[in-house]
């Protein structure tokens, strides 16, 4: 959910509402991977997302409200899109009880770009915030570790995401950095489940070379994540998780971290 206050200059003087803003993204991620060797392998990974955004309007004592203005930020829609296809290549060893996994590779610029909503805005005219792709080549680096503990697994992975230029609209998203810390372990019959932490930090975007006060100006994220799994005979594994957010440290305004759920199937 984003919310915030507009002020908005009209007939009969300044006005000033809130803009109650609600989001809904689903993604569907597909996954296709091959082993070239005994430690190498390749992965190439299709998002598809929908996002679906509502809107209304409250005055200062949190009443429904008609603004005096047609707000040209804001609209109730429905989008569908492709994101940016990524392609990594894997490494993968084991020394002792130690396990060892490393991937490298790129998003591809595929998903639809938007022009600066925030400079349209400037000069009244609609524009679009939500963005399917980056429109630039950004290299992305992963590390993990793991080993037995008992009858647990414990895992440590790091992951980084770059960027590097502009793409043709002036945009350019912060860098991204993640660690985690994982539990699994099995758990009756043929189940098994996992218990995660993961921390984030997102640096601020840049629209020519600029910050956008009403833009993404970075943030930190932790949040917590559960899940359970199980292989189906003939059907290949099955597994859903949540994710809770713990603590959120962000700067200007922005949308509060969401609860994320997630169910995937792999053969």
């Amino acid at each position: 959910m984003n919310l915030h206050i507009e002020h908005i200059e009209s007939d009969n003087g300044p006005v000033s509402y809130w803009h109650v803003q609600r989001l809904l993204f689903t993604q569907v991620d597909f996954t296709a991977a091959r082993g070239l060797s005994q430690n190498l392998g390749l992965e190439v990974v299709l998002p598809l997302r929908l996002v679906r955004g509502r809107i209304r309007y409250e005055d200062l004592a949190r009443r429904p409200f008609i603004p005096p203005v047609p707000d040209y930020h804001h609209r109730n829609e429905t989008l569908t899109g492709i994101s940016d296809p990524r392609v990594f290549a894997h490494f993968g060893s084991a020394a002792g009880s130690w396990s060892y996994g490393a991937r490298a590779g790129v998003s591809v610029p595929l998903g639809r770009t938007e022009p600066n909503p925030f400079e349209l805005g400037r000069l009244g005219l609609p524009h679009e915030h939500i963005q399917f792709g980056t429109g630039t080549w950004i290299p992305i680096l992963y590390a993990g570790v793991g080993r037995p503990i008992g009858h647990a697994q414990i895992q440590l992975a790091g992951q980084a995401r770059f960027s590097l230029y502009e793409n043709a609209h002036g945009y350019r998203p912060g860098n991204l950095y993640n660690a985690s810390a994982s539990l699994s372990r099995a758990l009756a019959g043929r189940w098994g489940g996992f218990l995660g932490l993961n921390l984030s930090r997102e640096e601020a975007e840049r629209w020519s070379g600029r910050l956008e006060e009403e833009g993404n100006l970075g943030r930190r994220d932790l949040s917590l994540t559960m899940g359970a799994g199980r292989p189906v005979a003939e059907l290949g594994a099955f597994s859903f998780s949540a994710t809770a957010p713990l603590h959120s440290k962000a700067e200007g305004e922005q949308s509060k971290t969401p609860w994320v759920f997630s169910l995937s199937w792999s053969r």
